[in-house]
């Protein structure tokens, strides 16, 4: 039962409490920021200050200096001739222009159609994978795969995420049966779910069942076919059952997924020797 052992260690290893928590915030569950408002118009903004200033004509009647003719820096001036004078009405114009305009793609922005939960997840997935499969380093490559574990282990059914739950106590305690009935009702409530089946695939395994071990492991490999960790029972059992060859095919395919398995790297190192005497 070694290689059982080994097999319910890589389910098992979606069991962490920290992997199983509920869906409060799924992968695809994202808030907008607030809608924008317009900011109120500027005080008196309809008036012209230059011309409240000004005196008819380019002279003051009195003799006194009309607008051409004052000091620039004059502070008894007009506003927009004082050094801390407000900017003309063409540059406030643009940049109100300007302001609006990023209000606008913002409102875009935030009434924007959100993607589906699922398509976010399986973004977040494919992503991971990818690194996963480009890793040089086996701790950070170990990293990666026990997200990419916790993703797979999340539904977005609370329902579902309890049978989950329930079952995995279950197994790991040793209830066999309690374990199949529960995951027998979650196969049945999420029949899409991969990892529902990757789990009950365990149980059976565990309880002695290698053939519905083997017919669950086809589910997930149907609805996941990069699920590594059911690939790997399924080496375990073939490799249990004697037939090397298949063992070690189906052990090559997951370290295309995830190169830097070290003990799938150990056991199709075995497997390799043993069918090439084989075929001598």
């Amino acid at each position: 039962m070694a290689g059982g052992v080994l097999f319910a260690g890589y389910t098992w290893a979606q069991g962490r409490p920290e992997g199983s928590g509920t869906l409060d915030s799924p992968p695809g569950e994202f808030t907008g920021g607030n809608v924008p408002f317009p900011s109120p118009s500027q005080p008196f903004s309809r008036f012209d200050f230059n011309e409240l200033w000004a005196f008819p004509g380019n002279k003051n009647t009195e003799g006194g200096l009309g607008k051409e003719e004052r000091p620039p820096n004059n502070p008894d001036g007009p506003p927009d001739e004082r050094p801390d004078a407000p900017p003309s009405r063409p540059a406030q114009n643009s940049r109100a222009a300007k302001s609006e305009e990023l209000k606008s793609e913002e409102l875009k922005k935030a009434l924007a159609p959100k993607p589906a939960p699922e398509a976010v997840r399986k973004e977040m997935i494919d992503a991971l994978l990818e690194r996963l499969q480009k890793a040089s380093d086996p701790e950070d490559a170990q990293h990666i795969a026990e997200t990419v574990e916790h993703l797979w282990l999340q539904s977005f059914s609370d329902t579902a995420n309890l049978l989950m739950q329930r079952a995995m106590t279950a197994t790991q305690a040793g209830q066999y049966p309690l374990a199949l009935s529960l995951l027998d009702k979650l196969v049945a409530l999420e029949p899409d779910w991969a990892e529902a089946w990757n789990q009950r695939a365990t149980v059976r395994f565990l309880s002695g069942d290698a053939d519905g071990a083997m017919d669950d492991i086809r589910h997930v490999t149907k609805l996941e076919p990069r699920h590594f960790l059911a690939l790997s029972g399924m080496g375990m059992i073939l490799e249990q059952e004697g037939l090397d060859k298949a063992a070690l095919e189906i052990f090559n395919k997951v370290l295309v997924i995830y190169p830097l398995e070290l003990d799938i790297q150990s056991r199709a190192k075995k497997l390799m020797l043993k069918v090439e005497g084989q075929d001598i």
